[in-house]
């Protein structure tokens, strides 16, 4: 899901994964974390929020570091990827799927 609310999903809005662990700021790994839509878009939120009015406003404006956080903020997207064969699966694939399934979408992204 981008800033602006596109999204590219294989799982509906109402789906809820529960995963063995989940990393937070500031605290040890909890167990166990679920993952569903409506909090993905909260974290979403927070995540592009923090990269413009925590990170980008330590540079000065004309900085390319500042720049380059409006750009990460305009343009990237957040990802959440579950995975549930751990032991036997292939995350690689999964993750080359999707870049193949996508690539029109990824290569209209400008950085």
């Amino acid at each position: 899901m981008n800033f602006a609310g596109l999204e590219i999903k294989n799982v509906s809005d109402d789906d809820v994964n529960a995963v063995t662990w989940g990393v937070f700021p500031a605290k040890e790994i909890i167990q166990p974390t679920v993952v569903d839509h409506a909090s993905f878009k909260f974290w979403k939120d927070e995540a592009f929020r923090s990269w413009v009015d925590k990170w980008a406003s330590i540079y000065e404006k004309e900085s390319e570091s500042y720049s380059f956080l409006h750009k990460i903020h305009d343009s990237f997207f957040l990802v959440n990827i579950v995975h549930n064969d751990f032991v036997g699966g292939d995350l690689n694939k999964c993750i080359e799927d999707f870049i193949t399934n996508h690539k029109e979408l990824i290569s209209s992204i400008k950085i």
